[in-house]
């Protein structure tokens, strides 16, 4: 059967929502919302967060997941509810810490979960939980650094990077002026924020008085719990104009997507959002988001800066390489030095650097996978697309292979089931290189069945894995786009 079209209200409702709403539409978080209910139990919705975390905890007695992932919740939750002193949730907690028992016990023998820090994060909620309980309840697994959460806390969280993860820190960095915040917020996270105002409420019109505005609109949104970032506009956005552009979708219906973002990406300097450190990544995506719509790239100048020879940093100072964030910067350098600039022979060996990068991270299998997403699809569709943006055959074909041959029968893709997200990011590989069609077509079949009101399970990596549903919408939409006409 031909794809039916995809309504012109659908895109651009997706637009208008993703440039209305900064938060992202993403879900809540018991991460953050459980920081909230321990941190500032003076804010509005404090009820309602602590009848969150009781509804949400699974009868084993943890939150979240799936396996290892729900450790962090887990852990925040517990510490959360024990700051109460209250007797009615004795039993909530009693089986959090029997469910804590079992995830440490499994960190120990498998290695903490994949989310942002755990080897400070987990080490400071099992000591915040033993403080709680007056004695050692918990050990540190053998994952924890307790040294360097030591160091943090002893002035280390004095670098823009520390902001994100301000909750952690301790009364230290409450009120301190060497704390950056963007309107009121700190770290695009209103855990971050919390922990810089402190358990007594501000004063009307004093220095925290727009932090404390700022969290009562944001757990207004979601009636009383937190989403696990405050927004990551900048990045979704150019993210989404990527996609859509991708899918054909007339630039100007998408060209509110650009207005109002950093007019100067090219100096390296844009955060996922106002008030995140600047990245090499989303100063990347707004580069090449710029170039979709203009047909040149502005002079990626700024993206130096992060170069440490072998590959690029996300994040300076923060080491760990990504191999999403060196596809974007791949694909950003090389559109550059196919315009032919005086400088091109830098810009070309620096190109040849991340394809090599890229290459040797590529598994035998011919998939990637990275820390800022669990699902392998999303990495490699990333690299893949990169890769063959700059002219490599061979990697890329084996990521296609592998990529339809981990084709669900329904037609899906995804990592623990088949997800519309997972679909939609396979289907972007397989359209935009040679190949067999019908698992195309079968792709296709399945996001078209797929209900949008359905909810999204969390894929991305924050200290807790969440949900960038509008992103995700995109996503989707896009793909459709791209699709009509196909069988």
């Amino acid at each position: 059967m031909t794809g039916v079209a995809v309504p012109a209200t659908a895109v651009d409702a997706a637009v208008a929502d993703l440039v209305a709403d900064p938060s992202g539409g993403l879900y809540a978080s018991t991460y953050e919302t459980g920081r909230l209910v321990a941190l500032v139990p003076w804010l509005a919705g404090h009820d309602r967060r602590v009848a969150h975390l009781l509804d949400t905890q699974h009868p084993d007695g943890s939150w979240d997941g799936p396996g290892g992932f729900a450790l962090v919740p887990t852990l925040s939750a517990v510490e959360a509810l024990l700051s109460l002193g209250r007797a009615d949730v004795d039993a909530a907690v009693r089986r959090g810490l029997g469910a804590l028992d079992r995830l440490l016990a499994a960190a120990d023998r498998d290695g903490l979960a994949g989310t942002l820090i755990p080897f400070l994060i987990v080490p400071a909620l099992v000591a915040d939980i033993n403080a709680r309980l007056g004695r050692e309840r918990l050990a540190q697994p053998a994952g924890a650094d307790t040294a360097a959460l030591a160091a943090l806390r002893d002035g280390g969280w004095r670098n823009p990077v520390s902001a994100f993860y301000l909750e952690i820190v301790g009364p230290a960095a409450a009120g301190s002026p060497d704390v950056p915040r963007a309107d009121g917020v700190v770290g695009c996270s209103a855990a971050a924020t919390a922990a810089w105002l402190g358990p007594v409420e501000p004063a009307p019109g004093g220095p925290g008085a727009g932090s404390a505005r700022f969290l009562a609109a944001a757990q207004a949104i979601l009636g009383g719990p937190v989403a696990g970032l405050t927004s990551m506009t900048f990045f979704e956005r150019a993210w989404a104009h990527r996609a859509l552009s991708w899918a054909g979708v007339p630039a100007e219906r998408t060209a509110a997507l650009l207005a109002g973002l950093p007019a100067d990406p090219g100096a390296g300097d844009v955060p996922a959002a106002p008030g995140f450190a600047p990245d090499s990544e989303s100063s990347a995506l707004l580069l090449l988001a710029a170039a979709d719509r203009d047909g040149a790239i502005a002079e990626p100048a700024g993206l130096w800066a992060y170069d440490r020879g072998t590959h690029f940093l996300t994040t300076v100072p923060v080491g760990a390489p990504s191999v999403i964030t060196n596809a974007r910067v791949l694909e950003a350098l090389d559109r550059y030095r196919r315009q032919g600039p005086a400088d091109a022979d830098r810009y070309a060996d620096a190109v040849g650097r991340l394809t090599r990068h890229l290459l040797d991270q590529q598994a035998p299998d011919g998939s990637w996978q990275d820390r800022w997403h669990v699902s392998p699809h999303y990495a490699t569709t990333s690299c893949a697309l990169a890769l063959h943006a700059a002219g490599v055959a061979g990697p890329v074909a084996r990521a296609a292979d592998w990529t339809r041959a981990a084709q669900r029968p329904d037609g899906s893709w995804g990592r623990w089931t088949g997800t519309a997200e997972e679909t939609a990011y396979a289907l972007m590989l397989l359209m935009s290189v040679p190949g067999d069609p019908e698992p195309v077509a079968r792709g296709l079949a399945f996001l078209r069945g797929a209900d949008p009101t359905d909810p999204h399970p969390p894929l991305w990596v924050g200290k807790d894995l969440y949900a960038p549903v509008n992103l995700v919408r995109a996503a989707v939409l896009a793909v459709l786009a791209k699709g009509e006409g196909r069988p």
